[in-house]
């Protein structure tokens, strides 16, 4: 079948973002700060993508514990810092570090004190004060469904909402969508998933509980030696209560004391680039999740009072599809712990990957590495074949085996204000992405107090 339509330009910008999660939030922020006319283009209704929508309240990959001081240590900064800084004053945020970094109730487990604990109402009312007062637009509930290009550039895309079917003019364009969205639909070369079949990381449906008793969960963890439970489930899986196919329960203490997250379900088989998959993930999701909460609440300590707060309406998605760029990040950057002249972010997040068959296995999790920092290079940011489009967050070009401490919200924020400002100077000097001087763009990172060496 052959569908032709006519369809209007409705707006026009010097940059237009696609994606509005935490990566795109800052590209749009950093673009329109430097003067830049800037239009977010957001399928949810509200900012913050995974970090909202998907309730993961608990934003990675920014700071760790430097081991010698038993203190946390900056890795990532600039928008991050802003971000966590106003929502910590607004008591929509838990400060790290006012937490015991070795005896913490956010997730129970070292690395994950490390992360910044968000309450996600709050969270979506401060990004969208932030494009207000940078003069970002935003266009939510609007689905982006094809581009229109003029040889190696994308002059247009198509959008949906209810207002119709359109166009959106832009200069210059983020992909921030995660999936890749814009850079597929320009025909970029990518890889979907792991190179042997295509297969990827398992999927989450979070699920908040409330009513928890902190002190009891607290104790039994410590008196037990529990590591996100494993005993305890290792023990339900002999009695045949627990018959799902990971063996690692992870609650991460929200903002209320006696609210929790549970990022525990991993869903194998889902294709997060596919509709009816998605639809079928949320659906079995949310029956998984009643079901675990059943054998949490009566065999969990702590957990004896709790009751469902609420199930995500969107699923957790840790991979789908990524660029081949201009450069790719590989393992072997990360076990080296290779710097780059175009660094322009740094994760300390871990190798954290699932299997896509075996949820509960970390593939990459004994590989040693020099420490744990993950260079980011801006060439990675750069898909081919397309000048005016740079490409945000998880679905850079990285070595499967090396996405796992790039695709956390710490780097992704740390990349997008990068791609915010590497439009900001694309505009100004009227060229592609690939040919804006490097040198311009660091200077401007660390004028906005982005670290890009340790």
């Amino acid at each position: 079948m052959r569908y032709i339509k006519d369809v209007q330009t409705k707006y026009s910008y010097e940059l237009v973002v696609c994606g509005g999660g935490m990566s795109g939030f800052a590209s749009a922020i950093s673009a329109a700060s430097k003067g830049i006319k800037t239009l977010i283009v957001e399928r949810n209704g509200c900012l913050g993508g995974v970090a909202t929508s998907c309730m993961v309240n608990h934003l990675l990959g920014a700071k760790h514990v430097d081991s010698s001081t038993e203190s946390l240590k900056k890795n990532i900064s600039g928008l991050f810092d802003v971000l966590a800084d106003r929502l910590i004053s607004k008591n929509y945020a838990i400060d790290p570090n006012k937490t015991a970094l070795y005896d913490n109730p956010h997730g129970w487990y070292s690395t994950l004190a490390e992360g910044l604990v968000v309450y996600s109402e709050g969270l979506k009312m401060e990004m969208e004060l932030m494009c207000k007062e940078a003069g970002v637009d935003i266009l939510y509930l609007s689905h982006i469904c094809d581009v229109i290009k003029a040889e190696s550039s994308i002059s247009h895309i198509i959008v949906h909402n209810k207002s119709g079917l359109f166009a959106i003019e832009g200069k210059y364009f983020v992909d921030a969508t995660s999936d890749a969205d814009i850079a597929v639909y320009c025909g970029c070369p990518y890889i979907k998933g792991r190179e042997t079949d295509g297969l990827m990381a398992p999927a989450s449906l979070m699920m908040h509980l409330e009513n928890v008793n902190t002190e009891k969960l607290r104790t039994y963890i410590r008196e037990n030696n529990e590591h996100r439970f494993k005993k305890l489930i290792k023990v339900l899986k002999e009695k045949g209560i627990w018959s799902f196919p990971y063996d690692i329960f992870i609650c991460v203490q929200l903002t209320k004391p006696d609210t929790y997250m549970i990022n525990t379900i991993r869903q194998v088989g889902v294709d997060g680039t596919d509709g009816s998959s998605i639809s079928n993930a949320i659906i079995d999701g949310r029956d998984e999740s009643f079901r675990l909460f059943e054998i949490v609440k009566k065999h969990f300590p702590g957990f004896e009072n709790s009751a469902i707060l609420r199930i995500a309406d969107n699923i957790g998605i840790r991979e789908t599809n990524r660029i081949k760029g201009v450069y790719t990040l590989t393992v072997e950057d990360l076990i080296e712990n290779r710097k780059f002249d175009d660094t322009i972010a740094i994760s300390s997040y871990g190798w954290d990957l699932p299997d896509p068959n075996k949820p509960s296995i970390q593939p990459m999790e004994k590989t040693k590495r020099k420490n744990c920092y993950t260079y980011i290079p801006y060439r990675s940011l750069l898909p081919l074949g397309i000048d005016n489009l740079i490409v945000t967050g998880r679905s850079i070009s990285v070595q499967r085996d090396a996405l796992g401490p790039v695709r956390v919200m710490g780097p992704c924020i740390a990349m997008g204000q990068a791609a915010g400002l590497a439009s900001y100077l694309s505009i100004n000097s009227c060229c592609s992405y690939i040919n804006i001087d490097i040198t311009n763009l660091k200077n401007l990172l660390v004028e906005q107090n982005c670290i890009l060496d340790l």
